[in-house]
């Protein structure tokens, strides 16, 4: 009974987080679900507890990093961007780079997040104005947030909750050259999927010169400045064991004053928020929790602890991760992969190989990370709707392409 009752909440609670009915948020059916299981007994106050501990530097700097994409978005940052990447490009194929490059920057420093729901209104108001075809860059935003996550431990609340305690450098350092091999493969297969439709030419006229866009220059200015030392925090932070979330606060906290000084802050800042991944995940912690505590887990463990030649553990790694991602949703997937990894006593290398399937492999349906949702939804409030039904056409053959090139760039980097 105690697992039929387990299994049932925790996939219901999938289909709706997916299906959102009545357009009810992802945390309340998570908090409602999770819940259901401290009441009925199936998962325990301190068990729940312990993984908010354990994710704890996790979730705070996860909240610096909406705290401060809001201060941006005000400084006019994001616009500016993608005015001057739009600008820039000569060309379909030009825009297309450019905007691979861009989201690929913002994605790396300021996790998928902020990718998928500022930058992508932001490219399909661009395209729309330079009245070009749309779907190319929709697609191409689709996939970019969660494919451009791999560099660094802050670009995703997955690498996170696996590698919250890696220096920067040295994740850097596994993560590179699969990060530069899975977006080589993106940019060439969106260029395939998509040659009919990228024109040679763009009449970037229609676009406002990208110095107009910058309202007040000192907020902007400051904006620039807090992204360069965001940046060089991340690397030099753990060196002098200062933990990341309390750098990204210190700019935060800079940012803040100077909107404010300026007058640039108001409700609609906080109102734009993204504040509702906290109780969204808090709610899958005690789900997860819970079906670990099932045991189900355990044939899994034995399969990947067989001996097998490295190239090929990575890959199971891989697989298993990207199962479960796209099956599950990337979320629930990484705290899944996190007990394996934790009861495998896995070497780093297999963090990595779990990360691209939780970051990469999970793109192979829409549900399996909430950024291809998001930026879907992004998308049709724009009034460019793709169908889900045209990114899995999209996804069934680019995914397992950008799996192996990663797996190759991973063991590569010995």
């Amino acid at each position: 009974m105690r697992t039929v009752l387990t299994l049932l909440l925790f996939a219901s609670t999938l289909v709706a987080v997916v299906l959102r009915p009545r357009g009810i948020a992802a945390g309340w059916w998570t908090c409602g679900a999770a819940a259901i299981a401290l009441a009925t007994g199936v998962v325990h106050p301190g068990e729940v507890w312990g993984l908010v501990v354990v994710a704890r530097e996790a979730l705070l700097f996860l909240l610096a990093l909406l705290l401060l994409s809001a201060l941006l978005e005000a400084s006019g940052f994001f616009d500016w961007a993608a005015v001057l990447a739009a600008r820039s490009a000569r060309s379909g194929p030009g825009l297309l780079a450019n905007v691979l490059v861009l989201g690929t920057l913002i994605t790396i420093v300021l996790s998928l997040d902020t990718t998928a729901v500022i930058l992508t209104p932001l490219v399909v108001a661009a395209v729309q104005r330079l009245e070009v075809p749309p779907r190319p860059y929709i697609l191409l935003c689709v996939f970019l947030p969660s494919v451009a996550s791999l560099l660094l431990p802050v670009s995703n609340l997955t690498n996170l909750l696996l590698a919250a305690h890696v220096p920067a450098a040295r994740f850097a350092g596994f993560s590179a050259l699969p990060q530069l091999a899975v977006l080589f493969v993106l940019w060439a297969g969106i260029r395939l999927a998509c040659r009919g439709e990228l024109v040679q030419r763009l009449e970037t006229a229609a676009l406002p010169p990208p110095s107009k866009l910058i309202v007040d220059r000192p907020f902007f200015v400051t904006a620039c400045a807090v992204l360069v030392l965001l940046v060089l925090g991340y690397f030099v932070g753990p060196v002098l064991d200062v933990p990341v979330w309390m750098t990204t606060f210190v700019g935060v906290g800079v940012m803040g004053l100077v909107g404010l000084t300026r007058g640039r802050l108001g409700r609609n800042e906080v109102q734009h928020l993204s504040l509702g991944v906290f109780p969204f995940v808090l709610g899958l912690f005690a789900l997860v929790q819970a079906v670990e505590n099932l045991g189900l887990n355990r044939p899994l463990v034995r399969w990947l602890a067989e001996p097998r030649p490295p190239l090929v553990g990575l890959a199971a790694m891989t697989g298993v991760a990207s199962i479960a991602s796209s099956a599950l949703n990337n979320l629930p997937a990484t705290l899944l992969v996190r007990s394996l990894l934790a009861q495998l006593q896995a070497p780093e290398r297999w963090t990595h190989a779990a990360l691209l399937g939780t970051n990469v492999g999970a793109c192979l349906t829409p549900h399996g990370t909430l950024a291809t949702l998001l930026v879907l939804a992004a998308a049709a409030r724009r009034g460019e709707d793709v169908p889900p039904l045209e990114v899995v056409k999209v996804a069934v053959w680019l995914v397992p392409a950008m799996l192996v090139a990663g797996l190759a760039g991973l063991w590569a980097s010995g």
